[in-house]
């Protein structure tokens, strides 16, 4: 861990109380809902704010340590913030040449890589101005970078945005630690964003960590926030296993018993690949369907029900082959629930559409 987090921080009637260790590689993300204190605790980080008492290390230097506090400008902090805070009487490369003069390091990524990661080559001698909103979210994250920062902070750096341009910056954003030696903090109240980036998590709740864990433990586990929103799902571990050219479907296998059919993957066989399962869309079976065109089903055990409002039950599923164990959540009804007499520990099948599946290691379906 190379990010240690040790703070207590009032505004007001709110209270910050973080204790927190982050990685030094990969996306970690800062989680929870709109006012829980996740842009408080990236502002503390990166020097912007400052508790009254703390202490913040990043690689063994301390940020702070008590009362003292380094200022922001010698951390070496990469920033973007919700809005891009571009420089409008500068053109795209104007704004990428201000960072590169003002460069934290002389090593970093060159001009030439960070336009091509972020696909604005065809707008560096555009104006701010002609600029659509995801394509200054994507120069802003450019600019950071290209100060060469030793840590790079995002906060909620796709608001905003519609869905196809947030799906686009979401496959840009994956690809990034491909590329970057250095951890990025991404804070999101979005758990589509979160379960697509980050590896490690920190769940915030009025101030207090909730949890913190790595994303595929904490998503499936029904105590917590996450289960509860709309868009709540599982996340499984597979490896790609083979391609059908004829119906343009890629298998992805889980364990030694259990595969999976979704669109297909642009991928080597034998790949590791994530795939995002929504709670929504899986179905419970008593016995094995048949005669359906549904395609995945799944063999399980119902682990945990677990109420969600007054007409839904949550069901988190194990899946197991006697080495590996993995879980799986369903929203149902709750007259689903009785009318099937489902109880803890009962063997079932789970259906889940091919269309359904989000694969999330960046390969385009």
């Amino acid at each position: 861990m190379s990010l240690l987090i040790s703070l207590a921080l009032q505004h007001g009637d709110f209270n910050l109380e973080v204790d927190a260790a982050l990685p030094s590689s990969g996306i970690s993300a800062i989680c929870g809902h709109s006012g829980s204190g996740k842009t408080t605790l990236l502002r503390c980080i990166a020097g912007l704010d400052k508790a009254p008492q703390g202490l913040i290390q990043f690689k063994g230097q301390d940020w702070q340590s008590g009362s003292r506090c380094l200022p922001a400008e010698k951390r070496g902090v990469g920033m973007v913030f919700q809005d891009a805070r571009l420089f409008s009487h500068l053109n795209v490369r104007g704004n990428l040449n201000y960072a590169r003069r003002r460069a934290f390091q002389k090593s970093g990524p060159s001009h030439d890589e960070v336009c091509h990661w972020l696909d604005i080559r065809q707008l560096l001698n555009r104006p701010i101005d002609k600029l659509s909103g995801g394509e200054k979210k994507r120069v802003a994250i450019a600019r950071a970078l290209l100060r060469h920062p030793q840590i790079l902070l995002m906060d909620e750096p796709l608001a905003g945005l519609h869905d196809s341009a947030r799906d686009e910056m979401l496959s840009l954003l994956e690809g990034l630690p491909q590329h970057l030696d250095i951890p990025i903090i991404y804070v999101s109240h979005s758990f589509q964003e979160v379960s697509r980036l980050a590896e490690q998590v920190l769940l915030l709740d009025n101030g207090d960590v909730l949890a913190q864990d790595d994303i595929i433990a904490l998503c499936s586990r029904l105590d917590l926030p996450l289960a509860q929103q709309q868009d709540a799902g599982a996340i499984l571990q597979a490896t790609l296993d083979k391609h059908d050219q004829h119906f343009n479907l890629s298998r992805v296998k889980l364990d030694q018993q259990h595969y999976l059919d979704l669109a297909e993957i642009r991928g080597d066989i034998g790949s590791p690949l994530r795939v995002f399962v929504p709670a929504r869309d899986v179905s419970i079976s008593l016995e094995a369907p048949s005669n359906s065109s549904i395609l995945n089903r799944l063999s399980c055990t119902i682990d945990t029900i677990k109420a969600a409002g007054a007409a839904q039950v949550l069901l988190r599923l194990r899946i197991d082959d006697g080495e590996k164990t993995q879980f799986l959540l369903a929203k149902i009804t709750r007259k689903s629930c009785e009318q099937l007499a489902l109880k803890e520990n009962m063997n079932v099948f789970a259906q889940i559409k091919s269309v359904a599946l989000v694969n999330q290691m960046g390969w385009g379906q």
